[in-house]
């Protein structure tokens, strides 16, 4: 996939959405879906079967000391919205490109 912005980076917050739905879903599956969009935003989504619950929002927004505070650091833009079938649901981040310096700071995971 052709995306102009910081791959580590990228690679980073895949990595960190994924581990933390495995970590949460229990039983199920979990898929990941990326595109890059005509303005050149990377999407990753990842959907799995655990209904949205109390929480994660706060969780989302990395007030609680979770990952998704990692993610923030690395540029990512994280939200949620239910699945199609109503019962599980999707966390989406969104990953700007940046200018040709594709440098970011050096963060640490949780």
């Amino acid at each position: 996939m052709a995306w102009s912005g910081p791959q580590e980076a990228a690679v980073r917050v895949i990595t960190e959405v994924v581990r933390n739905a495995v970590q949460h879903v229990g039983a199920g599956r979990v898929t990941l879906t990326m595109s890059v969009d005509e303005a050149d935003v990377l999407h990753v989504d990842v959907t799995d079967p655990r209904p949205a619950d109390h929480g994660l929002d706060e969780a989302l927004l990395g007030s609680d000391g979770t990952g998704m505070a990692f993610v923030r650091q690395l540029g990512g833009q994280v939200s949620w919205f239910p699945d199609e079938s109503g019962s599980g649901k999707t966390i989406r981040v969104r990953m700007q490109p940046r200018g040709l310096d594709h440098t970011f700071p050096r963060i640490e995971a949780p």
